[in-house]
């Protein structure tokens, strides 16, 4: 029946009712997508993540995409090569060096901090997505990138 969907979908989804499935908030992808324009390796995984939500296919797959979106947006902001779980440190400096409060900054990080852990646990290395959070992972990535892109367009130097 999946596979039906999925050939259904990818043949047929310019015929699907607009947003059928989407609760997301549309603002805020909308504008996450804006601010992705200069990072193609980023927006190609997010666009092809908002497809996927839309469809009500491969729940764990747009996580990963999510994920690895994110991911690169790090590499690419920080100029290096390091996975999620080890931009940390330069999250946190990232955010007080643009202006960010001490408090805002150590949030910041702890919360993608948890957002690794939570991909590492349910995702990355298991297919155990829990359907009611997927709206709330995509949200809070989109925030993720959005703040993240707003901050290097302030100080590009980092």
């Amino acid at each position: 029946m999946k596979s039906l969907k999925v050939k259904l979908v990818s043949q047929f989804a310019h015929l699907a009712p607009k947003d059928e499935f989407s609760k997301l908030n549309e603002s805020l992808t909308e504008e996450t997508r804006h601010w992705l324009d200069s990072f193609p390796n980023a927006l190609e995984l997010y666009l092809q993540a908002i497809h996927k939500y839309k469809h009500g296919i491969f729940s764990r797959n747009l996580l990963d995409d999510l994920r690895l979106s994110l991911e690169l947006l790090l590499k690419n902001v920080f100029k290096n090569e390091k996975s999620l779980e080890n931009q940390l440190g330069h999250v946190g400096s990232f955010v007080s060096e643009a202006g960010g409060s001490k408090e805002f900054s150590n949030m910041f990080s702890k919360l993608i901090d948890y957002y690794a852990k939570y991909q590492n646990t349910y995702i990355k290395h298991d297919d155990a997505v829990v359907e009611e959070e997927i709206e709330f992972v995509f949200e809070i990535s989109s925030s993720f990138m959005r703040h993240i892109i707003r901050l290097h367009a302030k100080s590009p130097s980092f």
